[in-house]
């Protein structure tokens, strides 16, 4: 292999998986295009945009229908010294047929010219040596994923590990020493592909998270993930911005008492300075244990400014701020932020106008919101409401009724999933497969 040339290559990828109900595709890949190198790479998406359909490709168990999948220049599917040196995590446990699990992992190792002796230190590495001495017909489904899991990590001179959901219904009592060995293999040259719904696991362990919507590889951002559920400056006028999620945690100065002045210092006076600002669409807190501290959640389209209007209310309530965190997005929100994104780079073709760049790619959906009508109103601030909470009586909002955290106060819903989706892990649906 040429030093600095990519391991993993897709030109053109289509395939599918047979996933669904009697045999049927539940997702597949239609002309993806990547190129991997060493590092940990992140392929963020759900069944239904192909990542079930992937990880059989990139595993060497199944043919693309259209174009070219390479590793380390070889054919996967063709090339049983390839696939020797790829480490494979599927859906479902694949272990071979054994009374044991000792000599199921003698049978694995055997095949690809491991020493027999090293199946203890390969479980030991995960904290899971005393699955060796059980029977295999007693594992549970995530012991069985551990054991073919410290199996992948174990591959000799590793090329590739092709890993779906490894932090997920996998009986490693500590996910850090996975994480471990994962940045120990991609700084010795391997390429790690870690194919996950979960945008927490992504931003944990990634050089790169790469979005796979609808079957394509439509972004590429770096692995801290602070872009994932951002809109691009360059999205087209009027667009619908994703929204992002603050928590506030404060002190409360007395017990929650919900029959005191409105205006009293705490949240419920934070979230009625807020619900005037600009910069919140929505502010919602619930009541902490024994009532000496609360959490706000506040919904806004830009983080900075929220934060900003965060310490100026307050400031001006006199409101002991604790902390102020951004939680992860969802997988829902970078479906959204892609949305913009693509939108951002290929504008929707106006209506009459010839065919040409300005036309969105195959599968590619405009967001709600992205042409309003003209003359529509602004989005306006919302009112303040209370999750979790005993039945009060709010304080009252400036501008606006209250109401549901999320919702406008326009009465305009927020944007829909352009994908049916929800980002849950899937079920192992998948057939048997072969190779290890």
């Amino acid at each position: 292999m040429t030093p600095g040339a990519p391991i993993v290559v897709l030109e053109g990828v289509s395939a599918r998986d047979s996933a669904g109900e009697a045999g049927r595709p539940r997702g597949g890949l239609f002309g993806a295009a990547a190129a991997l190198g060493p590092g940990v790479h992140a392929v963020l998406g759900a069944p239904e945009d192909g990542t079930l359909a992937l990880a059989e490709l990139l595993a060497g168990r199944a043919p693309p229908l259209a174009g070219r999948v390479l590793v380390a220049g070889r054919d996967p599917f063709r090339s049983a010294s390839t696939r020797a040196r790829i480490g494979v995590l599927s859906v479902a446990p694949e272990l071979p047929d054994g009374a044991s699990v000792a000599s199921s992992m003698s049978v694995a190792l055997r095949a690809r010219g491991a020493p027999q002796a090293s199946a203890a230190a390969l479980l030991e590495a995960l904290g899971v040596a005393p699955l060796l001495a059980r029977g295999q017909a007693s594992l549970s489904f995530a012991e069985a994923r551990a054991v073919e899991l410290a199996l992948a990590l174990g591959v000799p001179q590793p090329l590739l590990l092709c890993l779906f959901e490894p932090f997920a219904d996998v009986a490693a009592p500590s996910p850090e020493r996975v994480r471990e060995r994962l940045r120990a293999l991609s700084d010795g040259g391997a390429c790690v592909v870690l194919i996950t719904s979960s945008t927490v696991d992504a931003r944990a362990l990634a050089d790169r998270i790469h979005v796979l919507d609808r079957g394509v590889i439509v972004r590429t951002e770096p692995g801290d993930g602070e872009r994932l559920a951002g809109a691009p400056t360059s999205a087209a006028p009027g667009a619908a911005r994703p929204e992002v999620e603050l928590l506030v945690l404060l002190h409360e100065r007395a017990p929650v008492n919900h029959e005191r002045a409105p205006d009293a210092p705490g949240a419920r006076a934070l979230a009625a300075a807020l619900s005037s600002s600009p910069a919140v669409r929505a502010a919602a807190w619930e009541p902490g244990p024994g009532g000496a501290s609360s959490t706000l959640r506040i919904r806004a389209a830009d983080r900075e400014a929220a934060a900003l209007a965060i310490l100026d209310a307050a400031a001006r309530e006199d409101v002991a701020l604790a902390a102020i965190s951004s939680p992860a997005p969802s997988l829902h929100d970078v479906r959204a932020a892609t949305a913009l994104h693509l939108v951002a780079a290929r504008p929707r073709r106006p209506f009459g106008a010839p065919r040409g760049d300005a036309e969105l790619p195959p599968g590619a959906a405009v967001p709600p919101g992205a042409a309003p009508l003209p003359g529509a109103p602004p989005q306006a601030p919302v009112a303040v409401a209370a999750f979790g909470a005993p039945p009060a009586v709010a304080p009252p909002a400036v501008g606006a009724a209250p109401a549901a955290l999320g919702s406008g106060a326009s009465g305009a819903p927020p944007a829909a999933d352009p994908s049916p989706a929800d980002g849950s892990r899937p079920a192992p649906e998948t057939g048997p497969h072969d190779g290890r």
